[in-house]
């Protein structure tokens, strides 16, 4: 390891072991060199020969001797209408983000700040996701088709075509191959990745209207929630369903738990619940209801708590909230957005998770200890 040191006028200041080298994969790089030279003026840097390494950040206010008490770390600004969706690096050092304004951001966490902005969607951005080694991300819109890109260059590398109408939804295979995605069309389409070929439509039905999709870790099944308030699992070899869940209102959005062995459904319209079931039966476990329809759920990486946003456009509060699985019990309460939740992500090593809204902004909250 090598130890850097802040020079400053009045002697130096240790900052502590940092071995985290600029590297041409690391799509935040370009942000950290323009960090480190703003920090001129009286203040440098100091870096040992055989390394170049750069002063990193904490990743959350568990750094600090005691979290925010509101649990908010840092608010992301720069986008210039509605955010849709979020997601965490597989590495929680970036997250990305797109919405109403046709655009893609990709932010540095430790610092907040806009690493690379992705255009070539005519129509709003529904759903963003990281491949497993966060070299590529997907994005699905309303423009009717999915956009494959290079995280590290913001490159367009392939467009999807085929769906016939919004991309709500998308997620990647365990191994990166494969692509999938759920439209207003009533269908989930699985890809190949790096041909674009489309290798199977499976058909949820004219009235489902597919509004979110996950894959089990495995890779076989897929999950799907819409419009007719059913959630359904799906075999990917032979687009078979498996089984239908019935939950009381259109389902937003689905995940998986960690070891797979359970599922949340968000609850929209009247039903203002997050629903945990039992993936083998279709068993409905446990309701958490809300005081606001339900937009987006997340399982935390022990998959022991689970956060869920709310959605409501006037006369409520827009409230993140973090629930213990095996009681029901609400935890914690994290409060801030001006507008409406829209997604959810929690970070890869379960420490934080970032949360996108109605309000244009994106909010980093501190799960620690919690």
């Amino acid at each position: 390891m090598t130890k850097n040191r802040l020079a400053r006028n009045d002697g130096s200041l240790d900052v502590g072991d940092f071995a985290t080298a600029f590297s041409l994969s690391d799509p935040c790089a370009p942000t950290r060199r323009r960090l480190l030279q703003d920090l001129g003026g009286g203040v440098g840097l100091a870096v040992a020969s055989s390394v170049t390494s750069i002063l990193q950040l904490p990743l959350s206010a568990a750094a600090q001797s005691q979290p925010p008490k509101d649990r908010l770390v840092r608010t992301f600004v720069g986008h210039s209408e509605s955010i849709f969706a979020v997601a965490f690096s597989p590495d929680g050092r970036a997250i990305l983000s797109g919405g109403i304004d046709k655009t893609l951001k990709l932010w540095e966490v430790a610092t907040g700040a806009t690493v690379r902005t992705f255009t070539g969607h005519s129509k709003d951005i529904h759903a963003v996701a990281f491949s497993p080694d966060g070299r590529t991300a997907l994005s699905g819109s309303a423009d009717r088709t999915l956009k494959l890109w290079d995280t590290a260059t913001g490159s367009e590398l392939r467009t999807f075509k085929g769906h016939e109408s919004d991309v709500k939804s998308v997620a990647f295979s365990p191994d990166s191959r494969a692509a999938l995605s759920g439209s207003v069309d009533g269908t989930l389409k699985l890809w190949d990745v790096a041909s674009g070929k489309e290798l199977r439509t499976i058909t949820a039905g004219t009235a489902f209207m597919v509004l979110s999709v996950a894959f089990s870790s495995d890779g076989r099944t897929a999950l799907s929630g819409g419009v007719d308030d059913t959630l359904k699992l799906w075999e990917l070899a032979s687009g078979k369903a498996l089984r239908t869940f019935t939950a009381a209102g259109m389902v937003l959005s689905v995940a998986f738990s960690p070891d797979g062995r359970t599922a949340l459904s968000a609850g929209g319209g009247a039903d203002k619940t997050m629903r945990l079931w039992e993936v083998a039966t279709g068993k409905e476990l446990r309701r958490f209801v809300h005081p606001e329809a339900v937009k987006a759920v997340a399982f935390s990486r022990d998959g022991r708590t689970a956060l869920s946003g709310t959605y409501v456009f006037e006369g409520s509060v827009n409230a993140l909230r973090l629930w213990e699985v095996a009681t029901g019990k609400e935890l914690f309460r994290f409060t801030g957005h001006s507008g409406r939740l829209t997604s959810v992500a929690v970070a890869p090593d379960g420490r934080t998770a970032v949360s996108a809204s109605g309000d244009k902004t994106l909010k980093l909250w501190d799960l620690t200890g919690l």
